[in-house]
Protein backbone atom coordinates (compact mmCIF):
# COMPACT_ATOMS: atom_id res chain seq x y z
CA UNK A 1 0.00 0.00 0.00
CA UNK A 2 1.59 3.35 -0.98
CA UNK A 3 0.51 6.01 1.46
CA UNK A 4 -0.27 9.98 1.42
CA UNK A 5 -0.10 10.81 4.62
CA UNK A 6 2.60 8.80 6.31
CA UNK A 7 6.25 8.35 5.49
CA UNK A 8 8.41 6.37 6.90
CA UNK A 9 12.44 5.70 7.82
CA UNK A 10 14.08 2.79 9.79
CA UNK A 11 17.05 3.84 12.02
CA UNK A 12 18.39 0.48 13.44
CA UNK A 13 15.36 -1.33 15.11
CA UNK A 14 12.92 2.06 15.32
CA UNK A 15 9.99 2.84 12.66
CA UNK A 16 9.45 6.74 12.40
CA UNK A 17 6.47 7.33 10.99
CA UNK A 18 6.03 10.92 9.38
CA UNK A 19 3.05 12.95 9.28
CA UNK A 20 2.70 15.28 5.95
CA UNK A 21 -0.93 16.59 5.92
CA UNK A 22 -0.48 20.16 5.06
CA UNK A 23 -0.43 23.23 6.17
CA UNK A 24 -0.90 21.68 9.90
CA UNK A 25 -1.02 18.47 9.79
CA UNK A 26 -5.27 18.29 10.42
CA UNK A 27 -5.88 14.72 10.99
CA UNK A 28 -9.21 13.08 8.79
CA UNK A 29 -10.27 10.12 8.33
CA UNK A 30 -8.56 8.61 5.38
CA UNK A 31 -5.14 9.75 7.41
CA UNK A 32 -6.57 7.23 9.83
CA UNK A 33 -7.07 4.42 7.42
CA UNK A 34 -3.33 4.55 6.61
CA UNK A 35 -1.89 4.42 10.14
CA UNK A 36 -4.00 1.41 10.75
CA UNK A 37 -2.61 -0.53 8.15
CA UNK A 38 0.77 0.27 8.76
CA UNK A 39 -0.11 -0.31 12.34
CA UNK A 40 -0.70 -3.73 11.47
CA UNK A 41 1.57 -4.49 9.10
CA UNK A 42 4.36 -3.35 11.71
CA UNK A 43 3.19 -5.84 14.26
CA UNK A 44 4.37 -8.62 11.90
CA UNK A 45 7.89 -6.93 11.07
CA UNK A 46 10.34 -8.35 14.15
CA UNK A 47 12.74 -6.18 12.60
CA UNK A 48 10.88 -3.34 14.48
CA UNK A 49 11.15 -2.63 17.99
CA UNK A 50 9.67 0.77 18.32
CA UNK A 51 7.20 2.73 16.43
CA UNK A 52 7.83 6.47 16.84
CA UNK A 53 4.87 9.09 15.36
CA UNK A 54 6.13 12.64 14.60
CA UNK A 55 5.35 15.66 12.62
CA UNK A 56 7.07 15.46 8.97
CA UNK A 57 6.69 19.04 8.32
CA UNK A 58 8.95 21.86 10.44
CA UNK A 59 7.21 23.06 13.82
CA UNK A 60 4.12 21.10 12.82
CA UNK A 61 3.20 18.08 15.02
CA UNK A 62 -1.24 17.69 15.00
CA UNK A 63 -3.29 20.63 15.03
CA UNK A 64 -5.89 18.96 16.11
CA UNK A 65 -8.99 17.11 13.66
CA UNK A 66 -9.90 17.94 10.66
CA UNK A 67 -12.64 20.82 11.39
CA UNK A 68 -14.43 20.20 8.11
CA UNK A 69 -15.24 16.71 8.52
CA UNK A 70 -16.25 17.50 11.95
CA UNK A 71 -18.74 19.97 10.90
CA UNK A 72 -19.83 17.65 8.22
CA UNK A 73 -21.09 15.08 11.42
CA UNK A 74 -24.15 17.27 12.48
CA UNK A 75 -26.08 16.58 9.51
CA UNK A 76 -24.62 13.29 8.69
CA UNK A 77 -25.76 11.87 12.24
CA UNK A 78 -29.16 12.52 12.12
CA UNK A 79 -29.10 10.90 8.54
CA UNK A 80 -28.45 7.37 10.88
CA UNK A 81 -31.07 8.67 13.06
CA UNK A 82 -28.79 9.09 16.11
CA UNK A 83 -30.01 12.01 17.57
CA UNK A 84 -33.23 10.57 18.13
CA UNK A 85 -31.73 7.57 19.38
CA UNK A 86 -29.87 9.39 22.15
CA UNK A 87 -32.75 11.75 23.20
CA UNK A 88 -34.72 8.51 25.02
CA UNK A 89 -33.36 6.13 28.01
CA UNK A 90 -34.16 2.73 26.30
CA UNK A 91 -32.81 3.88 22.58
CA UNK A 92 -29.60 5.50 24.16
CA UNK A 93 -28.91 2.58 26.08
CA UNK A 94 -29.54 -0.30 23.41
CA UNK A 95 -27.36 2.03 21.40
CA UNK A 96 -24.49 2.54 23.72
CA UNK A 97 -24.36 -1.48 24.23
CA UNK A 98 -24.71 -2.24 20.48
CA UNK A 99 -20.91 -0.28 20.16
CA UNK A 100 -19.97 -1.73 23.04
CA UNK A 101 -20.54 -5.35 21.95
CA UNK A 102 -19.53 -4.72 18.45
CA UNK A 103 -16.24 -3.45 19.89
CA UNK A 104 -15.48 -6.44 21.73
CA UNK A 105 -16.44 -8.41 18.61
CA UNK A 106 -14.08 -6.49 16.31
CA UNK A 107 -11.31 -7.32 19.47
CA UNK A 108 -12.63 -11.04 19.00
CA UNK A 109 -12.80 -11.69 15.12
CA UNK A 110 -10.49 -9.46 12.34
CA UNK A 111 -13.00 -10.39 9.88
CA UNK A 112 -15.44 -8.76 11.62
CA UNK A 113 -13.58 -5.71 12.48
CA UNK A 114 -12.87 -5.46 8.21
CA UNK A 115 -16.12 -5.91 7.60
CA UNK A 116 -17.19 -3.01 10.16
CA UNK A 117 -14.92 -0.68 8.52
CA UNK A 118 -16.31 -1.75 5.03
CA UNK A 119 -19.78 -1.51 5.45
CA UNK A 120 -18.61 2.26 7.28
CA UNK A 121 -16.73 2.98 4.18
CA UNK A 122 -20.29 1.84 1.71
CA UNK A 123 -22.04 4.08 3.10
CA UNK A 124 -19.79 7.39 3.95
CA UNK A 125 -21.32 9.32 0.79
CA UNK A 126 -24.59 9.37 2.72
CA UNK A 127 -23.10 9.71 6.37
CA UNK A 128 -19.52 9.88 7.20
CA UNK A 129 -19.92 9.44 11.13
CA UNK A 130 -20.17 5.71 11.33
CA UNK A 131 -16.62 5.60 9.34
CA UNK A 132 -15.02 8.37 11.37
CA UNK A 133 -15.99 6.61 14.71
CA UNK A 134 -15.33 3.09 13.46
CA UNK A 135 -11.90 3.73 12.19
CA UNK A 136 -10.59 6.55 15.24
CA UNK A 137 -11.28 3.72 17.37
CA UNK A 138 -9.78 1.20 16.11
CA UNK A 139 -6.80 2.79 14.92
CA UNK A 140 -6.07 4.22 18.81
CA UNK A 141 -6.62 0.68 19.54
CA UNK A 142 -4.13 -0.62 17.70
CA UNK A 143 -1.69 2.07 18.81
CA UNK A 144 -2.59 1.19 22.27
CA UNK A 145 -2.57 -2.49 21.86
CA UNK A 146 0.62 -2.64 19.69
CA UNK A 147 3.53 -5.34 20.35
CA UNK A 148 5.92 -2.47 19.71
CA UNK A 149 7.01 0.12 22.49
CA UNK A 150 5.39 3.07 20.98
CA UNK A 151 6.50 6.93 21.32
CA UNK A 152 4.72 10.43 20.46
CA UNK A 153 7.20 12.59 19.53
CA UNK A 154 5.76 15.62 19.38
CA UNK A 155 7.26 18.44 17.40
CA UNK A 156 4.37 21.09 17.59
CA UNK A 157 1.37 22.16 18.60
CA UNK A 158 -0.91 19.63 19.13
CA UNK A 159 -4.55 19.82 20.23
CA UNK A 160 -7.96 17.58 20.31
CA UNK A 161 -7.46 14.74 18.35
CA UNK A 162 -3.91 15.03 18.61
CA UNK A 163 -3.86 14.92 22.10
CA UNK A 164 -6.18 11.99 22.14
CA UNK A 165 -4.08 10.66 19.95
CA UNK A 166 -0.85 10.80 21.79
CA UNK A 167 -2.53 9.75 24.93
CA UNK A 168 -2.74 6.06 23.34
CA UNK A 169 1.25 5.59 23.19
CA UNK A 170 3.21 4.35 25.96
CA UNK A 171 5.61 7.72 25.87
CA UNK A 172 5.01 11.10 24.84
CA UNK A 173 8.33 13.04 24.15
CA UNK A 174 7.97 17.23 23.31
CA UNK A 175 9.71 19.69 22.29
CA UNK A 176 10.21 22.67 25.24
CA UNK A 177 11.64 25.60 23.92
CA UNK A 178 9.52 26.80 20.96
CA UNK A 179 6.78 27.96 22.21
CA UNK A 180 3.93 24.83 21.33
CA UNK A 181 1.60 23.93 23.68
CA UNK A 182 -0.94 21.26 24.13
CA UNK A 183 -4.80 21.59 24.62
CA UNK A 184 -8.07 19.54 24.44
CA UNK A 185 -9.88 23.02 23.38
CA UNK A 186 -13.12 20.65 22.23
CA UNK A 187 -15.44 22.50 25.21
CA UNK A 188 -15.03 25.95 23.44
CA UNK A 189 -17.46 25.03 19.87
CA UNK A 190 -19.90 22.80 22.11
CA UNK A 191 -18.39 19.38 21.52
CA UNK A 192 -16.84 16.76 23.47
CA UNK A 193 -13.43 15.02 23.14
CA UNK A 194 -14.80 12.51 20.89
CA UNK A 195 -11.37 10.93 20.27
CA UNK A 196 -11.43 8.94 23.52
CA UNK A 197 -10.68 11.85 25.39
CA UNK A 198 -12.72 11.90 28.05
CA UNK A 199 -11.64 8.19 28.92
CA UNK A 200 -7.86 7.67 28.20
CA UNK A 201 -6.64 11.00 29.88
CA UNK A 202 -8.64 10.59 33.28
CA UNK A 203 -7.17 7.16 33.05
CA UNK A 204 -3.57 8.88 32.21
CA UNK A 205 -3.17 11.55 34.57
CA UNK A 206 -6.24 11.38 36.79
CA UNK A 207 -9.87 12.96 36.88
CA UNK A 208 -8.95 16.31 38.81
CA UNK A 209 -6.14 17.33 36.27
CA UNK A 210 -8.48 15.54 32.81
CA UNK A 211 -11.33 17.32 34.05
CA UNK A 212 -9.34 20.81 34.21
CA UNK A 213 -7.89 20.38 31.12
CA UNK A 214 -11.56 19.42 29.19
CA UNK A 215 -13.53 21.87 30.89
CA UNK A 216 -11.12 24.92 30.49
CA UNK A 217 -10.38 24.30 27.26
CA UNK A 218 -6.53 25.71 27.94
CA UNK A 219 -3.29 25.46 26.37
CA UNK A 220 -0.71 23.92 28.52
CA UNK A 221 3.09 24.34 28.03
CA UNK A 222 5.05 21.18 27.42
CA UNK A 223 6.30 22.41 31.41
CA UNK A 224 2.77 21.97 32.46
CA UNK A 225 2.20 18.62 30.45
CA UNK A 226 4.66 17.12 31.95
CA UNK A 227 3.84 18.11 35.56
CA UNK A 228 0.37 16.99 35.06
CA UNK A 229 1.79 13.13 33.67
CA UNK A 230 0.18 13.99 30.31
CA UNK A 231 4.24 14.00 28.69
CA UNK A 232 7.17 11.36 29.19
CA UNK A 233 9.27 14.67 29.16
CA UNK A 234 10.53 17.29 27.18
CA UNK A 235 13.92 18.23 25.08
CA UNK A 236 14.89 21.29 23.31
CA UNK A 237 14.86 20.94 19.63
CA UNK A 238 18.28 21.19 19.03
CA UNK A 239 18.50 17.97 20.52
CA UNK A 240 15.00 16.61 20.05
CA UNK A 241 15.51 13.58 17.32
CA UNK A 242 18.99 12.21 19.25
CA UNK A 243 17.35 12.47 22.67
CA UNK A 244 13.75 10.24 21.16
CA UNK A 245 16.51 8.37 19.14
CA UNK A 246 18.65 7.29 22.05
CA UNK A 247 15.83 6.46 24.61
CA UNK A 248 14.17 4.41 21.25
CA UNK A 249 17.28 2.34 20.83
CA UNK A 250 17.57 1.92 24.89
CA UNK A 251 14.04 0.57 24.70
CA UNK A 252 15.01 -1.75 21.59
CA UNK A 253 16.99 -4.06 23.65
CA UNK A 254 14.12 -5.29 25.42
CA UNK A 255 12.75 -8.50 25.36
CA UNK A 256 9.51 -8.22 22.90
CA UNK A 257 7.29 -11.01 24.92
CA UNK A 258 7.70 -9.16 28.01
CA UNK A 259 6.73 -5.93 26.24
CA UNK A 260 3.56 -7.33 25.03
CA UNK A 261 2.78 -8.81 28.13
CA UNK A 262 2.92 -6.31 29.96
CA UNK A 263 1.07 -3.95 27.27
CA UNK A 264 -1.67 -6.42 27.20
CA UNK A 265 -1.83 -6.64 31.19
CA UNK A 266 -1.80 -3.34 31.44
CA UNK A 267 -4.57 -2.18 28.57
CA UNK A 268 -7.01 -4.86 29.30
CA UNK A 269 -6.52 -5.14 33.13
CA UNK A 270 -7.39 -1.54 33.74
CA UNK A 271 -10.95 -1.71 32.45
CA UNK A 272 -11.87 -4.23 34.43
CA UNK A 273 -11.62 -5.46 37.87
CA UNK A 274 -8.90 -6.13 40.77
CA UNK A 275 -9.71 -9.87 40.75
CA UNK A 276 -9.85 -10.22 36.80
CA UNK A 277 -7.03 -7.93 36.20
CA UNK A 278 -4.52 -10.26 38.54
CA UNK A 279 -5.74 -13.08 36.32
CA UNK A 280 -4.88 -11.30 33.06
CA UNK A 281 -1.35 -10.79 34.71
CA UNK A 282 -1.06 -14.92 35.53
CA UNK A 283 -2.10 -15.28 32.15
CA UNK A 284 0.56 -13.27 30.24
CA UNK A 285 3.12 -14.19 33.17
CA UNK A 286 2.83 -18.02 32.49
CA UNK A 287 3.16 -17.08 28.77
CA UNK A 288 6.59 -15.00 29.06
CA UNK A 289 7.64 -18.17 30.79
CA UNK A 290 7.45 -20.69 28.06
CA UNK A 291 9.60 -19.06 26.12
CA UNK A 292 13.06 -19.65 25.14
CA UNK A 293 14.19 -15.68 25.89
CA UNK A 294 13.39 -16.29 29.23
CA UNK A 295 15.35 -19.29 29.60
CA UNK A 296 18.41 -17.91 28.20
CA UNK A 297 17.64 -14.72 30.10
CA UNK A 298 17.51 -16.27 33.46
CA UNK A 299 20.15 -18.58 32.75
CA UNK A 300 22.79 -15.70 32.03
CA UNK A 301 21.24 -13.50 35.49
CA UNK A 302 21.77 -16.30 37.27
CA UNK A 303 25.30 -16.82 35.94
CA UNK A 304 25.74 -13.48 36.37
CA UNK A 305 25.21 -13.24 40.24
CA UNK A 306 27.32 -16.19 40.94
CA UNK A 307 30.30 -14.59 39.02
CA UNK A 308 29.74 -11.06 40.51
CA UNK A 309 27.44 -10.86 43.27
CA UNK A 310 28.12 -14.34 45.04
CA UNK A 311 31.71 -13.65 45.14
CA UNK A 312 31.72 -10.70 47.34
CA UNK A 313 32.74 -10.46 50.81
CA UNK A 314 29.19 -9.21 52.06
CA UNK A 315 30.40 -9.63 55.50
CA UNK A 316 32.90 -7.33 55.12
CA UNK A 317 32.41 -5.26 52.16
CA UNK A 318 31.59 -1.43 52.63
CA UNK A 319 27.83 0.09 52.33
CA UNK A 320 29.92 2.41 49.04
CA UNK A 321 30.68 -1.12 47.66
CA UNK A 322 27.99 -2.78 48.32
CA UNK A 323 25.88 0.09 46.83
CA UNK A 324 28.22 0.25 43.92
CA UNK A 325 27.70 -3.48 43.07
CA UNK A 326 24.30 -2.51 42.81
CA UNK A 327 24.69 0.07 40.53
CA UNK A 328 27.07 -1.97 38.19
CA UNK A 329 24.08 -4.77 38.26
CA UNK A 330 21.28 -1.83 37.17
CA UNK A 331 23.30 -0.66 34.29
CA UNK A 332 24.11 -4.39 33.59
CA UNK A 333 20.26 -5.05 33.29
CA UNK A 334 19.14 -1.74 31.50
CA UNK A 335 21.65 -1.81 28.87
CA UNK A 336 21.17 -5.42 28.21
CA UNK A 337 25.17 -6.35 28.74
CA UNK A 338 24.30 -10.34 29.75
CA UNK A 339 21.77 -11.40 27.61
CA UNK A 340 21.86 -12.83 23.97
CA UNK A 341 19.57 -11.14 21.43
CA UNK A 342 16.39 -11.69 22.19
CA UNK A 343 13.48 -13.45 19.19
CA UNK A 344 10.58 -12.97 20.47
CA UNK A 345 9.94 -16.54 20.74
Amino acid sequence: MTYRYLKTRQVNQTLWVEIHNPPVNFIITDMLAEMHHLIRKVSRDDSIRVFILTGGREDSYIMHFSIGELAALTSHLRRLMLHILVRYRLTSALLKYYMTFSNWLMDLFPWYETLMLWQARAIRGYSSGMLLWVQMTRTYFAIERMNKVTIAAINGSCNGGGTEMAACFDFRFMVGDQGFTMGQPEVLVNIVPGGGGTQRLPRLMGRARALELMLRGCQWTPQEARQAGLLTDIFDKAEFVQKVQSFADRMSKRPPVAIDAIKKSVVQGESTTLRHGLSIELEQSVRCFDTKDTEMALKNYLAYIEKNIMTLDHENATTKEIVDLLHKTLDVMENAKIFDRFEGK
